[in-house]
């Protein structure tokens, strides 16, 4: 009976850990989505909305040429910004820190990266070669190191803000579910793993350090 409990035990938090991969992979999916197709409408120039019949102006006489405040308005209401406890920040800067908002998640460093990010940064440190490292860099294809993996899945961990200790095999997990969208791909080989032609030249490109 003890023996049957203590496997009861065992398969919920396996399911609670896939659980939890899932999740996290949905979030990744869905910033990602955000980020691709989320744009911030273009100001519109003074000429443009004398045409445009929405941004009207009053005509007013040539002594005093004021144009009423109300008409230039682009910052998005308090409502929708929540709740301020100070004075309200100029247009340029909210509507800035809104973007920031929609693109990014707050982390321990304060910018959001998802993991396949996260180890092409580790891959092109030269002090991380002993627990991730190329095999070739050229076709994307990377190695973990048997005996320090472990560091590698808790420095994510640590990235992402998580309370509680990440180990290989959830971060593994999540690696296998980057087979369905295609950025990262598994070897048969242990501990191996290749990065998408795609989205390997896209993390070149972004990183500015060509091979």
């Amino acid at each position: 009976m003890l023996h049957c409990t203590m496997w009861d035990n065992d398969t919920t938090m396996d399911s609670q850990s896939d659980l939890e991969v899932i999740v996290d992979f949905l979030e990744e999916c869905y910033q990602n989505y955000s980020q691709e197709y989320f744009q911030w409408p273009p100001p519109v120039s003074l000429n443009e909305q004398h045409q445009h019949p929405s941004y009207q102006l009053q005509q007013i006489n040539d002594e005093s040429p004021r144009i009423q405040s109300s008409h230039l308005t682009f910052c998005p209401s308090a409502e929708r910004m929540g709740t301020f406890s100070g004075p309200l920040p100029n247009c340029g800067s909210t509507s800035q820190s809104s973007l920031h908002k929609c693109s990014t998640r707050a982390t321990g460093s304060g910018k959001r990266v998802r993991l396949f990010h996260f180890l092409f940064e580790l891959l092109e440190d030269p002090s991380m070669a002993h627990c991730v490292s190329w095999v070739p860099s050229a076709t994307g294809v990377f190695h973990f190191s048997s005996t320090n993996k472990d560091q590698v899945a808790a420095l994510w961990g640590e990235r992402k803000g998580n309370k509680k200790p990440m180990t290989y095999q959830k971060m593994s997990r999540a690696l296998r579910n980057y087979a369905r969208s295609g950025e990262i791909m598994k070897v048969k080989k242990k501990l191996t793993y290749q990065f998408n032609l795609n989205t390997l030249l896209l993390l070149q490109k972004s990183s500015r350090k060509p091979f």
